[in-house]
């Protein structure tokens, strides 16, 4: 049978969508560039995503703004990761004061809810519920937080009943009652239940995040064995069926040329963990580096009658979502807030070019800068830390630095530095002007 998202389509005409649509922002937690389907996977089964791709488009050079944590505060606030948030007491400074995305949507009349994964704190002011959200019912960060040493010895041998993460509704922590084989089932089941629920005429905001495939990885009894990729082709396929759990919600209650809908990732695969990590073929590295495969994510937007199909090689990052959504929704930016989150609604309506031109790629200290088609890295590693021992790996000074055209070799294997001396010393300019305009909140 043919995904639902191909038969619910074709008779779209284009034009006739809400000029207010919903959104739902799909997350998935360390998905990498070459786990999906319509990304060149052969090795997992994407059907539902891979028609949300071929109906929308599909981005080729999105990049999350960093990883886990920083990468969401990014995307919440239209800022840079490595600005300096700095913590004042229990409050989290900017963050805190920050016009969030849901606080700009909700302003604009929508509802708001986030299922799933926050990892942006719960102290004074950092709530999603201070955050713009009406509505929360996931997660407190990952799901590696309380349970056995996150390393490789403890995924592959723990048992699930290991692993308490707590299930948090609002306010209320409700300890450990949700197996994580359930959180999948559990966070599709409760959007399904808010779509279903949406008052007429007050567009809503979901931001789906998922817990999985974040180590460590369970799927559900309908799911598990089911992959010739293992437990983690496993976890992908019912990734795949809540995207069409939700597309069919989305149909039953006529809501789909009126819904854009976002699917992504935070970060890249952390592949480092083997039959528990996913792949960023054809890129190079992994989560926490800062190679193309560390923060380059597979990318879909989907908004049937508005956006034509097609595939997008334009570059975009993942804190240009919040003007990107103003624009669609014709809500107001905040003067002062997103100061770094470039409108790119022209692109994807009308296959205008992206402004995007540049990003400083940081691991807790600048590593390489993105300017245009070049990319500069003077810092590189390989891994985040020895998945046996869970020890920090260092980065690497690179002395001359490297310099790839990403375009053309995305996979980052020919060194041009020695050949365009001139691009090197220009990017190396634009770093330092980058670096410093990041530091002193100017936008760059």
């Amino acid at each position: 049978m043919k995904p639902i998202l191909f038969t619910l389509l074709v008779s779209v005409t284009f034009g006739m969508a809400a000029d207010k649509p919903n959104i739902i922002y799909i997350m998935a937690d360390d998905l990498g560039y070459g786990d999906l389907g319509c990304f060149g996977s052969n090795q997992n089964k994407t059907p539902h995503i891979d028609a949300l791709a071929y109906r929308g488009v599909r981005l080729t050079d999105f990049h999350a703004a960093a990883w886990c944590a920083p990468s969401r505060r990014a995307l919440m606030t239209g800022c840079h990761a490595n600005r300096p948030w700095n913590r004042n007491g229990k409050k989290m400074g900017r963050v805190a004061l920050a016009i969030t995305l849901p606080e700009t949507l909700e302003a604009n009349g929508y509802s708001t809810a986030i299922i799933g994964k926050w990892h942006l704190g719960v102290e004074e002011g950092l709530h999603p519920l201070d955050q713009g959200f009406d509505y929360w019912y996931g997660t407190l960060g990952s799901n590696d937080w309380d349970g056995p040493p996150p390393n490789y010895a403890s995924f592959r041998n723990a048992p699930e009943k290991a692993w308490k993460t707590p299930l948090i509704i609002n306010r209320k922590n409700h300890g450990h009652i949700v197996p994580q084989s359930e959180f999948t089932k559990r966070y599709t089941e409760e959007s399904i239940r808010l779509i279903k629920e949406s008052k007429d005429n007050k567009p809503f905001f979901l931001y789906l995040a998922h817990n999985m495939p974040h180590v460590p990885i369970f799927a559900s009894d309908a799911f598990r064995g089911t992959s010739k990729n293992g437990i983690y082709g496993d976890v992908i396929a019912e990734i795949d069926w809540s995207v069409g759990e939700i597309v069919r919600a989305l149909a039953e209650a006529d809501l789909i040329s009126s819904t854009l809908i976002v699917f992504t990732s935070d970060n890249g695969p952390w592949t480092m963990f083997n039959e528990f990590g996913g792949v960023a073929t054809p890129l190079r590295g992994e989560k926490s580096t800062t190679w193309e495969g560390g923060d380059r994510v597979p990318c879909i937007i989907s908004w049937p009658g508005k956006i034509r199909p097609k595939v997008s090689r334009e570059f975009m990052m993942n804190y240009d979502i919040y003007a990107t959504i103003a624009g669609l929704t014709k809500s107001s930016v905040p003067e002062g807030h997103a100061i770094d989150s470039l409108d790119l609604s022209s692109m994807l309506l009308d296959g205008m070019a992206s402004p995007r031109k540049k990003h400083l790629h940081y691991m807790h200290r600048p590593m390489a800068m993105r300017s245009g088609n070049y990319k500069l890295h003077v810092r590189t590693r390989e891994r985040t830390r020895d998945p046996e021992t869970g020890k920090q790996e260092p980065s690497v000074t690179q002395n001359p630095p490297l310099l790839f055209n990403v375009k053309n070799d995305p996979s980052e294997q020919r060194n041009l530095a020695a050949e365009q001396p001139e691009i090197v010393k220009r990017l190396q300019q634009e770093m330092l002007e980058t670096e410093k305009a990041l530091k002193n909140w100017q936008p760059f």
